[in-house]
């Protein structure tokens, strides 16, 4: 589409497109006449969340958990639960209110609000604080409670903070029992102050990337806005303080109840270990066990080497006695020597028990020292009765039998020595034995039960970890819910300013834009011929020429001027076209077809007849019965195109639906003049031109040119024509003698300009 193009689109359509931005500005001007003014006001709450004000200072700032936290908060602020708290308490405030509170109510405002509440409404507000309830469930309960102090800072000095709270309680109590009740429909209905509708119209968002988060709220009442905000920055800081709290106390209970049952799994462990060390008298049992063993191997090594020295002093003993003489060896077998060492053998076996168990004791080192003296005064004795029996002898190798004695005697001694060092090492061998045993299965038992106390330990202080943890975690959210009102709500003085000029000119825009939209959306899908250019496109044939509607009135068009010159415009070409082209007679045959009937052609054949008879030329125009085509039955595509035609086919004088509306808005009364001349299908056999209608019957398709015409109806005519205009019925839907067109000058095909060319069209032409 050129540019050319789309001003004229935009001048055939210039009323229409200024007069409809006009009506609807106009429209928007007559509504907005009586603008309700709105009083705005706004609060900021500090959060904290992007500074990240917790006990752990080191715990850098989150982009995500940040962002989560305001959704959280804005979440919690646009809850219902909030909105009805808000709304419950904001309707109390005022009906405690006294009269003249203009602050907080204007005049107007507090004469509906009488009107509309009823009497047993008004017997719920509670007037003193004197019969206080139990607290609810959003912490608002009593003097000493939060709550109390919350209603306190928005609430006039005249309203008593515990009646206001009752009188809370009592409304939202009553708002529960059923969804009838007055409470309930102020809150779920349209009231313009009290309805959840209408607290959820506050705005909120966050500045920028702060931790200011903004509040806004509008409505008709200036104290309105300013309340409404006051408690609902209160409600939703309880809210959310009241929900981080209770998560994290949940968290610290759950790990202090699994913190005591850790305890007292390792209390247990420890007293089964002290039972087992008590019951096996083990104080360290590494060290225990240690000493034990290295006493075991001790033994064995002292208990060996004793025997090996006593085998020696028994051979030497032998040795010595086998040197002495058999009466010398018979008189030591005397019963006195023997009875004297038989008792110092025991001497010695109590002297190496004392030894061996230890004298650390005082009765057994005086014991010890006692057994020690009767053991040399018994060695003496011994020797004495030995020496005085050998005093006087040798032995049998002539040795002096005093000095073998002495080494016998020594020898026998210490050979009894050793064999009680024996004796009680085996005692004591089998009584370390004994403890040995105990201490072998004590090492594992001992590991399992301290293995189950290291479990238990580490259970604990894993638990007693998290408990720290979620402890400091609890501080951290109540450093982050600890939410602070950092800008007051404000008292609004002036309304907001009304968008009335705004919302004109966008109606005007908006009916602009429709308009345009409109116009050039049917422009973009009219799929019409149209005009010359786009025909030719569409058709691929040249267009010889146009001829307008015969409307009833046509502005400042002059009609007959227009179509004379318009009909010598199509005779000129045809002229030109015939001259370029060699006849073979003095008379050209001109053919006059279209692809549908109802195209116009009988009109325009008549009207070119009418020119070409006005310039001197005898005319023979050759038509089709009508009447006989209209008696035979319509096929379907007869009546689509009956019914797609624009062109009213009535009475003189039919109405177009709206032609005063048209012609109002610029466009021309689509009213035809049908008793115009021009659309006189009726043509007089006088003069020059001369109109014959045919048959379409069996001889028709044989005919090669206008003279078959004439002979096979047996017309007569009484002159050479110069041009014979020849009819045929629309050639998609009727047959046609294809012998006529090699014969024919020219053929015109009658084509309506606002009807949509089809395929069938095409494939017909």
């Amino acid at each position: 589409m050129k540019l050319s193009d789309v001003f004229k689109i935009l001048r055939k359509h210039l009323v229409l497109i200024l007069v409809t931005p006009a009506i609807l500005a106009a429209i928007v001007f007559v509504l907005t006449r009586n603008p309700a003014f709105k009083y705005s006001s706004a609060t900021t709450l500090f959060t904290g969340f992007s500074s990240n004000s917790t006990v752990e200072m080191n715990n850098s700032s989150n982009y995500f958990s940040v962002n989560n936290a305001f959704d959280n908060l804005i979440s919690i602020i646009k809850s219902r639960e909030t909105q009805q708290e808000v709304a419950i308490r904001l309707y109390v405030q005022h009906l405690m209110l006294p009269p003249n509170s203009t602050n907080y109510l204007s005049d107007k405002s507090y004469l509906d609000l009488i009107k509309i509440t009823p009497p047993h409404i008004k017997a719920m507000v509670v007037k003193s604080g004197a019969d206080q309830k139990s607290s609810d469930r959003y912490n608002f309960p009593s003097l000493s409670s939060d709550s109390t102090l919350i209603s306190s800072s928005y609430n006039p000095p005249s309203i008593d903070p515990v009646a206001y709270e009752q009188t809370v309680r009592n409304l939202k109590d009553y708002m529960l029992k059923n969804d009838t009740n007055f409470v309930y429909e102020l809150l779920n209905y349209e009231h313009p102050h009290y309805s959840i509708d209408a607290i959820s119209s506050l705005s909120v968002k966050r500045l920028e990337n702060s931790d200011l988060l903004e509040l806004k709220y509008e409505t008709d009442d200036p104290g309105i806005s300013q309340q409404t905000l006051n408690i609902y920055s209160q409600v939703c800081i309880k809210i959310y303080k009241r929900i981080t709290e209770n998560r994290s106390d949940a968290v610290i209970k759950y790990f202090e109840k699994q913190l005591d049952e850790a305890k007292s799994n390792l209390k247990i462990a420890e007293d089964k270990l002290l039972v087992f060390n008590n019951s096996n008298n083990i104080i360290n049992y590494g060290e225990q066990s240690k000493a034990v063993a290295m006493a075991k191997e001790n033994l064995d090594v002292e208990y060996n080497n004793k025997k090996i020295k006593l085998a020696g002093v028994q051979a030497v003993i032998k040795r010595l006695e086998e040197r002495l003489g058999t009466q010398q060896q018979m008189q030591l077998k005397n019963s006195d020597v023997i009875d004297k060492r038989n008792q110092l053998g025991d001497l010695n076996y109590q002297i190496t028990s004392i030894e061996t168990m230890g004298a650390s004791d005082p009765g057994n080192a005086q014991k010890l020292a006692n057994l020690k003296k009767q053991a040399e005064k018994l060695k003496g004795e011994i020797k004495v009765s030995v020496g005085e029996m050998y005093a006087k002898s040798n032995t049998t190798d002539g040795l002096p039998a005093a000095t073998i004695m002495k080494d016998w005697i020594d020898n026998v001694v210490e050979a009894e020595n050793l064999k009680a060092s024996l004796d009680v090492l085996s005692t004591r061998m089998k009584e370390q034995q004994k403890e040995y045993s105990v201490y072998a299965p004590a090492g594992s038992n001992i590991k399992r039960i301290e293995r189950e106390i290291s479990v238990s330990e580490q259970r604990y202080l894993d638990i007693l970890h998290s408990l720290n943890t979620a402890k400091l975690k609890m501080q951290d959210n109540e450093l982050a819910s600890n939410i602070k009102t950092f800008d007051e709500p404000f008292f609004p003085l002036n309304p907001v300013p009304t968008k009335r000029k705004i919302m004109i000119a966008l109606a005007a825009i908006i009916g602009l834009m429709l308009v345009l939209s409109y116009i050039f959306i049917l422009e973009l899908f009219d799929h019409t011929l149209k005009n010359p250019s786009k025909a030719t496109s569409i058709i691929k044939m040249p267009v010889i020429g146009v001829i307008p509607k015969v409307l009833l009135k046509s502005k400042n068009l002059d009609f007959a001027l227009a179509t004379k010159r318009l009909l010598d415009i199509v005779v000129q070409y045809i002229e030109l076209y015939l001259n370029d082209k060699k006849s073979s007679g003095p008379t050209r045959t001109l053919l006059f077809f279209s692809t549908t009937s109802a195209e116009g052609k009988s009109v325009v054949i008549v009207n070119l007849a009418r020119k070409l008879e006005e310039q001197g030329k005898k005319v023979l125009i050759l038509s089709y019965d009508h009447d006989q085509n209209r008696n035979t039955k319509p096929s379907l595509t007869d009546e689509l195109e009956q019914l797609s035609e624009n062109t009213p086919k009535t009475i003189s004088g039919n109405k177009s639906k709206n032609p005063s509306i048209q012609k109002n808005i610029g466009y021309p009364d689509k009213l035809i003049d049908y008793d115009n001349l021009f659309l006189n299908e009726q043509i007089d056999n006088i003069g020059n031109i001369q109109l014959l209608n045919y048959p379409v019957n069996s001889n028709f398709f044989n005919i090669r040119n206008y003279k078959d015409i004439l002979a096979q109806n047996d017309f007569n005519i009484s002159y050479i024509p110069d041009y014979v205009l020849i009819e045929l019925p629309s050639i998609m839907i009727n047959p046609y003698p294809a012998g006529l067109l090699p014969n024919i000058d020219l053929a015109i095909m009658i084509c309506r300009s606002n009807r949509v060319w089809s395929e069938a069209d095409q494939g017909a032409l």
